[in-house]
């Protein structure tokens, strides 16, 4: 895993040719406000200044995108991942459809381009070396840069990255609600007899991942009642799979995340192979398919829904 670099430079971004009219929210939070960002699994602690409460946000994952739209503050967004406007990634497609400024992929993120519109705060997570990359052209350029401490992998992840993100745009209370509702209703379903095996497999680069080791979907898989049948493969990240990983695995049921819109088109190469469709679990149909904004972290709320119906399909 690529490790967490938290960038706490700040200094003066270049002005914007139309700064945005402060709203009302914004006359009364306090900032300049100091933000403590906790140690993660390789990088210490270490803190953010805020100078004033930020109008101009490039949010450069799409968890990051999807929070700043769900705290309220879409019309503050200046730039986000083009995958943030994919109705399989997102449940502010309208919101998110509107926003002009896209950067293709995470790891192709150019520093430049995000320098260009002069933000006032940005946004990202720890991957594909966004913060190694981008993340530190833009903290030399001066642009306050908030590098969250953890990958998403789980709701303890979910919720220390919401308060750390309502902090920084001044959504204090917005964020508190928001932690409450998902701590609330994302508990741990109390299951009768043998755990289920699943696998759970996702449509990535073209081709099925297996999702393995830290992450979200094995969280809410975890809170349903089931086990991750990947553990058995001796698998520990997420990537690609082939038929005789899916053989060797046996699951119960398997679980297929839909992270591009293309629904079943790319599980198909792995899944109407002879072999994985002669196991039990494929001729009896006790596969579901999901989209990644019902059950990948970056739904954030929506992810409550979505662990009810992993427990209904479960129960079946």
């Amino acid at each position: 895993m690529i490790g967490a670099v938290l960038l706490a430079l700040v200094g003066c971004a270049a002005t914007p040719t139309s700064e945005p009219t402060p709203t009302a929210a914004a006359a009364e939070s306090t900032f300049p406000r100091t933000i403590a960002v906790p140690a993660g699994a390789s990088t210490e602690a270490t803190t953010l200044e805020i100078p004033k409460e930020p109008q101009r946000i490039a949010a450069l994952t799409y968890e990051t995108a999807e929070l700043v739209v769900t705290l309220g503050a879409t019309d503050r967004l200046v730039m986000i991942p083009a995958a943030a406007q994919n109705p399989a990634l997102t449940n502010h497609l309208d919101e998110m459809s509107g926003i002009e400024n896209v950067a293709p992929t995470e790891s192709t993120t150019n520093a430049e381009a995000v320098i260009a519109l002069a933000p006032d705060l940005v946004l990202m997570s720890a991957r594909h070396g966004l913060e190694d990359g981008a993340g530190l052209a833009l903290a030399a350029a001066g642009i306050p840069v908030l590098v969250l401490p953890n990958s998403w992998a789980t709701i303890d992840d979910m919720t220390t990255n919401i308060a750390l993100v309502g902090q920084a745009i001044g959504a204090d209370a917005e964020s508190v609600e928001l932690a409450s509702t998902i701590e609330a209703g994302l508990k741990a379903t109390t299951a009768e007899g043998t755990a289920p095996r699943v696998l759970v497999l996702s449509n990535q680069a073209g081709r099925p991942f297996v999702t393995a080791g830290k992450a979200f979907p094995l969280e809410l898989l975890r809170l349903a009642g089931a086990v991750d049948a990947s553990v058995d493969l001796g698998m520990t990240s997420t990537g690609p799979i082939t038929v005789e990983q899916v053989v060797a695995a046996a699951p119960d049921a398997v679980l297929l995340i839909d992270m591009n819109g293309s629904g079943e088109r790319l599980f198909a190469p792995v899944l109407e192979n002879p072999a994985v469709a002669a196991m039990p679990a494929m001729s009896a149909g006790r596969v579901l398919l999901v989209t990644g904004n019902q059950v990948q972290a970056l739904g954030l709320g929506a992810t409550v829904s979505g662990l009810a119906q992993l427990e209904e399909w479960l129960a079946e």
